[in-house]
């Protein structure tokens, strides 16, 4: 996925200023002036979306730390706890 730059939308932005500006044709202004709306609609939903799709990002990395901190480190080591064989343990198994 391509990201928008502010100075593509700002060149065709002016572009389709100056066409509704000096354009002769009536349906080539009114064209030119309908897209120049349209495109900067779109222009600040991609914005808008962007600062959600931030904010999720941010929620989903907190999320990620609060869940290796609180359940996936502890359940880790109370494994690692119960899995451990001391040197007695060892020594029992050698006699049997």
């Amino acid at each position: 996925m391509k990201a928008i730059t502010t100075r593509e939308h700002e060149t065709l932005q002016a572009k389709l200023m100056q066409l509704a500006r000096d354009a002769e044709n009536p349906e080539t202004r009114q064209a030119a002036e309908e897209g120049l709306v349209v495109l900067q609609q779109q222009y600040e939903t991609y914005h808008e979306m962007v600062a959600q799709l931030k904010a999720c990002m941010v929620e989903y990395r907190e999320l990620q730390k609060s869940l290796r901190s609180d359940i996936l480190v502890p359940a880790l080591r109370q494994e690692r706890k119960a899995t451990k064989f001391n040197v007695r343990d060892f020594q029992l198994m050698a006699t049997e």
